[in-house]
């Protein structure tokens, strides 16, 4: 128990600011703050373009880091396409 609690509170953040409660708080309060989160990094990932799905999952598996992440990662721009080749080549001639 204590394993998986250590664990959460690092996904969470929590092991970084000390905070030390018991496994099962640590774990409930873990699991709470990356419910929490998850929504806001798929919205954050929406608006830059990002998928929402992929980064859903990793708010609810990573919470704070995943937020921290979509946040500094620039927004997803595709490339313009490529203007056609003149002259066409074809055999058609």
């Amino acid at each position: 128990m204590t394993t998986i609690a250590y664990i959460l509170s690092l996904a969470s953040g929590f092991a970084l600011m000390g905070y030390n409660e018991s496994p099962e708080n640590l774990i409930a309060t873990s699991i709470i703050i990356n419910l929490a989160l998850a929504p806001l990094t798929a919205i954050v990932a929406m608006r830059r373009n990002r998928s929402i799905t992929a980064w859903s999952i990793a708010g609810v598996a990573l919470g704070a880091w995943a937020l921290a992440c979509v946040m500094i990662l620039p927004a997803y721009r595709p490339a313009p396409p490529r203007p056609p080749e003149y002259p066409p080549t074809s055999d058609a001639a």
